[in-house]
């Protein structure tokens, strides 16, 4: 452990200037780094976007994936393919349309989606070793689990970034100039998946995300709904509702 990674455990990350955490974060990738290189998770938000560049920084061995689950931002898409064409592009076997049909709309404890259309199309990848743009400060969660993390007994997960507030990433980027999609200006906090159990529940604030991105999006929200419409009509399985308009309003609020 690093006398910055001892300092991080007794104070509040956020402290320390962006010159410290950076070489920091070089420094822990560096330490670690596998004889056969890094695989870097790249998804086109910030996060990602800083991981990828320390690890170019570090000039250490890696490559960078994404994982094109289908229902991402067109512009954040179109983004990847423009700025970073040497990210390679993994894609599912089962598209989100087919695993709705399948297993009806992921909810937040059961989130078939993750697996399928995130972890899966890398599992074939041969590099074990696993870099994530995973910051603490997203989720109790993920602030409970170890920098270096072993996932599924098969792959050991590296968090250059996990001590690093919102303030770093942004800071980081403005320095190295770095382009981010253009959705962060214009209000979205978050670019993952467009459709997602995350962003749906009852309160004021996320019924308003939820109604900026069905603005944004209309298409896609379209095709989700005609899915589920055909799922619940053959599936059945209603949560006490007696018609796809009336699950997907309860969906839309959470089932709260």
């Amino acid at each position: 452990m690093t006398a910055l990674e001892s300092r991080h455990r007794r104070l509040n990350p956020s402290l320390f200037p962006l010159e410290d955490v950076v070489n920091e974060s070089i420094g822990f990738l560096r330490q670690h780094e596998p004889p056969e290189g890094y695989f870097v998770g790249f998804s086109g938000g910030k996060d990602s976007i800083v991981t990828l560049e320390l690890c170019r920084m570090a000039g250490i061995k890696h490559q960078a994936f994404y994982s094109a689950t289908g229902i991402d931002p067109p512009e954040v898409v179109k983004f990847i393919r423009r700025e970073y064409p040497e990210v390679t592009f993994l894609r599912p076997k089962m598209t989100f349309w087919e695993g709705t049909r399948r297993n009806g709309p992921p909810l937040r404890i059961r989130r078939w989606c993750c697996d399928t259309l995130k972890k899966s199309p890398s599992k074939h990848i041969p590099l074990k070793h696993r870099v994530m743009g995973i910051r603490a400060e997203e989720s109790f969660k993920r602030a409970s689990r170890p920098r270096v993390d072993q996932y599924n007994g098969k792959q050991i997960l590296y968090k250059p970034i996990l001590g690093w507030a919102e303030w770093h990433v942004w800071d980081f980027i403005e320095y190295r100039g770095l382009a981010y999609p253009s959705l962060y200006d214009e209000g979205f906090g978050r670019i993952g998946c467009v459709i997602c159990p995350f962003i749906v529940g009852p309160g004021p604030a996320t019924q308003k995300r939820l109604q900026r991105a069905k603005d944004r999006w209309p298409a896609i929200f379209r095709i989700f709904e005609k899915v589920v419409t055909e799922w619940f009509c053959t599936k059945r399985w209603q949560k006490g509702c007696k018609s796809p308009e009336e699950y997907l309003a309860a969906y839309y609020r959470g089932f709260e």
